[in-house]
């Protein structure tokens, strides 16, 4: 087949970056727009919620097989398919008249953005080796950690100007010009003398390595459970900000793309920490700044009337201890099993996303329209991920990495 690009192209990355960064913001884009779909739909927080946990639960089950699909089959036919399926479950989203099509596209979606966020990555490990393999990888993750920074903010406008279908037209038009991009300019780079036929049993052994290995199980259950709260406030924020505390839609731009923005940055700088800071206490005092600040919140919660700003300064501590801590808990994990770093990278994709959907469910059925019912899933998570980050700094080989190598959790 005819490709506008050869292998080699510097083009490459850059598209492959134009396609991740609409899978990643598919998130942070719609999710101030809750409350008018809330009303649209004649709903109820809890279903809200389910909007998420579907997502998440849809890139759970995908997640698993595309690593190894894309070993067997090839790289673009697996991201391919997945952009297609991605575009199918947006214009699902988009057209969806009742909130059951609404979940049934969030589902759909899911399980279509499981294939690019995975395999991606592939694609640049394919084509490049070295130091110039980390340093593509490493300016690809600022710029999807800066992109997700934005997505709400935009989502903000988006819905304020125009509504909440808005936030779906951009998903579906970036998500449609994901496949025309793959389409035209990537060609495949995993050769078909290095692909391995398919084989379930084979599948499934591999990923049994990986579960019985309490190292790797260690630092993949820190963290999922460590960054759970992160993505369960976000998905509740617009809910409990806009609709229980009637913040205005451009005030609370300002706290959840503060809260996203902290995050951005920190991962960016995460590398420069690493080398300045001694491991161990880096992760240490950031754990206990992270429970802290959950617990204190879940605390406040019960003592004084939900304050928007003292929420969002919580958040931030937490934030801040945690992005060191599930990043480096990701890296350890991956570079466990080199030979088994497909694998390990589908299993810690489709772990994390579980987490997140037990969490984000759990959020939504607790919910009662006050910040406490939340509080106590954030504390939850984040005092299970204490036992697993401490088993995984035990093992040491969990958690062993390079500056340099680091790759940002989002």
């Amino acid at each position: 087949m005819f490709f506008l690009l050869r292998r080699e192209s510097s083009w490459i990355p850059a598209i492959l970056l134009v396609i991740m960064v609409g899978c990643w913001i598919e998130l942070d884009l719609y999710a101030p727009s809750f409350p008018q779909m809330m009303h649209y739909f004649a709903t109820n927080e809890q279903m809200m919620q389910w909007t998420l946990s579907l997502n998440f639960l849809g890139f759970f089950l995908a997640s698993l097989l595309c690593g190894p699909l894309a070993d067997s089959f090839g790289r673009r036919n697996v991201i391919l398919v997945g952009s297609v399926i991605f575009v199918l479950g947006s214009l699902i989203c988009l057209a969806a008249s009742s909130i059951g099509w609404m979940l049934c596209g969030r589902l759909i979606q899911g399980v279509g953005v499981s294939a690019p966020v995975t395999v991606c990555m592939a694609v640049i490990a394919d084509i490049y080796q070295g130091e110039r393999q980390v340093r593509l990888l490493s300016k690809m993750n600022s710029a999807i950690t800066i992109s997700m920074a934005l997505a709400p903010i935009a989502g903000v406008y988006l819905t304020e100007a125009i509504g909440w279908h808005a936030n779906f037209v951009a998903i579906f038009v970036i998500a449609l010009l994901g496949v025309f991009l793959i389409l035209l300019f990537i060609p495949e780079t995993h050769q078909v003398n290095m692909r391995v036929p398919f084989a379930p049993k084979a599948l499934i052994m591999g990923y049994w390595t990986l579960l019985k290995s309490r190292a790797f199980m260690a630092a993949v259950l820190g963290l999922c459970f460590s960054v759970t709260p992160y993505f369960v406030l976000i998905g509740i924020l617009p809910l409990l900000l806009m609709e229980q505390l009637g913040i205005p839609i451009n005030q609370y731009a300002f706290y959840q793309g503060s809260i996203v923005g902290l995050f951005s940055a920190l991962s960016l700088s995460l590398p420069w920490m690493l080398k300045r800071f001694d491991l161990n206490k880096l992760v240490c005092y950031s754990t206990i700044l992270s429970m802290g600040a959950l617990f204190a919140s879940f605390v406040m919660s019960l003592i004084f009337a939900d304050s928007p700003l003292a929420i969002t300064a919580l958040m931030w501590i937490y934030v801040i201890g945690i992005v060191g801590p599930s990043t480096i808990m990701f890296s350890g994990a991956m570079d466990m099993f080199p030979e088994l770093r497909a694998s390990a990278s589908s299993l810690i994709q489709a772990m994390r996303m579980l987490s997140m959907a037990l969490g984000t469910a759990l959020a939504g059925a607790l919910y009662n329209g006050t910040f406490a019912s939340i509080s106590i899933v954030l504390v939850l998570f984040m005092t299970l991920s204490i036992p697993a980050i401490t088993m995984a700094f035990r093992k040491r080989g969990g958690v062993s990495m390079a500056p340099e190598v680091v790759q940002v959790v989002h």
